[in-house]
């Protein structure tokens, strides 16, 4: 009980015993922070455990096209339209967590005695931002949703475009082929048939030759034995 008398007293919901403080300024965020901060020292000097530690912010992941990643909460309300809370649900969260170190029921306690000694808020205001945060988080997210399935639509758009081009390409490219080698076969079977030509004409050639030589042999053998017949014997 002790440690809760410090921490209400911390939060100036209860009146201390000892002599009154100067009068300080309105609560903004570092005396919140403030608070947390002594009523976490306070716990931890009644326990023996050292103040907890703040978390490390997540390492960013890796940018995906279509989906912008890492962007500031407060971005993100302001870009849904969230309206500024007097007393918004982020101080609520670090009054939790510095509070962390209590059971739920003295830490929902403290915090209602904070909410009704505190005219400047409520936890209906608190609970209201919450709402609208929530909504403006899952606006977010049905919005890279849509992005995403617009990126999907249009990559799957520009796939089709690529696989009719190539498909067109590739008939052509088989036309043309077919086109080469009706070409191929043509010049071949013109060839073949120069060729059978040009070989039939010198087989040829070459008989017409044998038989006019046999011919012509016939005849030189005829006279020069019709000459012989009158020429005088050698001497």
């Amino acid at each position: 009980m002790a440690t809760l008398k410090k921490i209400l007293e911390a939060a100036r919901l209860i009146e201390s015993s000892e002599p009154p403080a100067p009068p300080a300024p309105a609560a903004e965020d570092s005396d919140i922070d403030a608070i947390i901060r002594r009523a976490a020292e306070a716990e931890s000097r009644a326990t023996g455990s050292p103040p907890p530690m703040p978390a490390a912010d997540d390492a960013a992941a890796p940018a995906t096209p279509g989906v912008e990643e890492g962007l500031d909460f407060a971005e993100i309300f302001a870009r849904q339209g969230v309206v500024d809370a007097g007393f918004p649900v982020e101080r609520l969260i670090k009054l939790v967590d510095g509070l962390k170190a209590l059971d739920p029921t003295t830490r929902r306690a403290a915090i209602t005695a904070m909410d009704v000694a505190d005219e400047t808020w409520s936890m209906d205001q608190v609970l209201a931002d919450a709402d609208a945060k929530i909504a403006a988080l899952r606006g977010h997210q049905r919005h890279l949703q849509g992005n995403a399935d617009a990126l999907v639509r249009a990559n799957q758009a520009r796939i089709a475009e690529l696989e009719s081009g190539r498909d067109a390409r590739l008939a052509d490219l088989r036309q043309q082929i077919a086109v080469l080698e009706a070409q191929i076969q043509d010049a071949v079977g013109a060839t073949a048939a120069d060729i059978a030509r040009l070989q039939s004409e010198s087989e040829s050639n070459k008989a017409a030759l044998a038989r006019e030589t046999q011919r012509l042999d016939a005849q030189v053998l005829s006279l020069e034995e019709l000459a012989a017949q009158f020429r005088a014997p050698a001497k």
